[in-house]
């Protein structure tokens, strides 16, 4: 219902609402994940906005192809191709990075004309929940971009186990991916797109300068 044109319009507009209100953005970033408000600042939410940016620039560009087909009667046959929304994509993103981790995955889902309805890791929703705030500011028509916040065997479950929803976007654990592999196949076996994994250990050594630590 929104043309590729008004889709990139919507998602500028979202961008520079966020660009706006990055202050507040990055506060509640780093009060919800614990980053330091400086790296929220400039990297959580510099880069989500970014993306939002570049993705805007794609609706309007992403097109199928005219093939010319070599048969018994030449010129008389051709194939083309249509690229489609797939429809609900549903996203499950993890404690860090909340803000990017939405905005990676959700922007060039909007951008392709689909719907979307993100599981924010749920010791850190607060960020997904003023970007929905946002969102409605930009004019974004209702039901389009939706946050279900809770537990993952809850709330997460649901949308891996939902017959409407036809793809699924996660990062977080190795073990839950597999989990969510086998959902997806088992309700109504949903495109799943993967990114699995732990965080690196950090070593802090006993003549560690934190106090230079912080400050820098």
């Amino acid at each position: 219902q929104v043309s590729a044109r008004q889709r990139g319009q919507l998602m500028l507009k979202l961008a520079d609402l966020m660009e706006q209100h990055k202050e507040e953005l990055a506060t509640i970033e780093s009060v919800d994940s614990g980053a330091v408000y400086t790296l929220a600042l400039k990297t959580h939410i510099g880069m989500s906005i970014d993306a939002w940016r570049y993705f805007a620039g794609w609706c309007d560009k992403i097109q199928g192809n005219t093939i010319p087909v070599n048969t018994a009667r030449p010129n008389n046959v051709l194939t083309f191709t249509r690229k489609e929304p797939i429809g609900v994509v549903g996203l499950i993103t993890p404690w860090n990075y909340p803000l990017m981790m939405l905005s990676w995955k959700m922007a060039a889902c909007i951008a392709a004309g689909n719907t979307c309805l993100i599981k924010p890791a749920q010791t850190c929703p607060l960020t997904a929940l003023k970007f929905a705030e946002l969102t409605v500011l930009a004019g974004f028509p209702p039901g389009v971009i939706n946050v279900l916040p809770g537990k993952g065997s809850d709330a997460g479950q649901a949308v891996a186990d939902h017959q409407l929803v036809r793809k699924l976007g996660f990062t977080g654990s190795t073990p839950i991916g597999k989990h969510i592999m086998k959902s997806c196949a088992a309700s109504n076996l949903k495109k799943c797109s993967l990114e699995l994994g732990g965080k690196s250990p950090l070593i802090i050594f006993a003549d560690c300068d934190l106090d230079k630590a912080v400050k820098h």
